[in-house]
């Protein structure tokens, strides 16, 4: 049976009736007796809440410290991937090279850095990284970015022509306590399908990934990720690329060890595909707050859901109906959804007011 740590009312309530049991007197309602009594169970009172949060740092929970978490999941060999530059390719044309840290922006004023730049043609060749972390920064291909100043032989605009990606936020406490977890119950056993998953968890931005064994037959492991904080979570080009460069060898992030897939066993990169659900939702009552509080209720266990997997309408609707403030609704969608085996489900369009 779970121990009920007292109250600061009762503490002081029993308190009260040790003094007058032990003085054998009623004491008056306002005296030093009392004053004592208040003080000693208001100290008494933060020893157990001292007691409270040092059981909340033996275990790492969802209640534990964020330091905590970090320090303890570091201890285990799982280190917060903290936020990264975005990096890709633009090409401009011209006849001469772009200087070293020449500047250019985005349309929308996301400013980027030239790090190297060579001529191929007519074409100079620059890459890039952004000015500023975050997954913010990516840009996709085909995107145009313009020099700040201009480059005696070089035309002003350049096309990127390798995917800028990489930029990814500092990793949130509830993935680093997630990591640690999987950690915990899938220890690290030199190529395992469950290293498979934690290798590409340790990428910068990944949020999410899954890997099968024997994907392609023998000798053989399949495997996926994703990055949810950018507006398209599906890996890019170049993603896919590091990735795989990534799992076939890498400096472990706690040690520095060289570790990687085993000899002899191919890894193969699921393509995957977004399959949006779109449904329509009458809501009572229908506001703003809860409209976005269900939105976020169905992302999130969509979430839950790896490729291949079926979405059930029951799980769906136990989502929807635990949202607080939620009198009744009302949804189109009226069996479960499957997905093919590199199909990944994802919330579509909801049509609000017409279920």
């Amino acid at each position: 049976m779970p121990y009920s740590v007292p109250t600061l009312k009762s503490l002081i309530e029993q308190g009260l009736i040790d003094v007058q049991s032990s003085l054998d007197t009623v004491l008056a309602k306002f005296g030093v007796e009392q004053a004592l009594n208040t003080a000693v169970s208001g100290s008494i009172r933060d020893l157990y809440d001292y007691q409270t949060w040092i059981v909340r740092q033996i275990i790492p929970t969802s209640e534990s410290d964020d330091q905590t978490i970090i320090d303890t999941a570091q201890s285990e060999g799982i280190v917060r991937k903290l936020a990264s530059h975005a990096e890709g390719v633009v090409t401009f044309s011209g006849s001469s090279t772009i200087p070293t840290d020449a500047k250019m922006t985005h349309a929308d004023g996301r400013v980027y850095l030239v790090t190297t730049s060579s001529l191929s043609g007519s074409s100079i060749i620059a890459n890039v990284q952004s000015e500023e972390t975050g997954a913010t920064e990516n840009v996709a291909l085909g995107d145009t970015l313009t020099l700040v100043n201009t480059v005696s032989g070089v035309s002003p605009q350049g096309s990127v022509t390798s995917d800028i990606s990489g930029g990814a936020n500092i990793e949130s406490i509830s993935e680093v306590l997630e990591r640690l977890l999987f950690r915990k119950r899938n220890p690290p056993m030199g190529g395992a399908v469950a290293d498979y998953v934690a290798w590409c968890r340790e990428v910068s931005g990944v949020s999410r990934a899954w890997a099968y064994d024997a994907y392609q037959g023998g000798s053989t492991v399949g495997y996926a990720f994703v990055f949810d904080a950018r507006e398209n979570i599906i890996p890019t080009s170049t993603d896919v690329s590091d990735m795989s460069a990534y799992i076939f060898r890498h400096a472990d992030p706690a040690t520095g060890t060289f570790v990687g897939r085993p000899a002899g066993i191919e890894p193969i990169y699921i393509n995957l595909a977004l399959k949006a659900l779109d449904t329509s939702l009458n809501i009572t009552p229908d506001t703003t707050e809860l409209r976005d509080a269900i939105t976020l209720a169905m992302t999130n266990y969509l979430t839950t859901l790896g490729p291949s997997e079926t979405l059930l309408l029951s799980n769906l609707r136990t989502a929807i109906g635990a949202v607080n403030g939620l009198t009744d609704y009302t949804l189109s969608l009226t069996q479960n959804v499957a997905a093919s085996t590199n199909e990944l489900h994802s919330l579509g369009v909801i049509s609000w007011g017409a279920a």
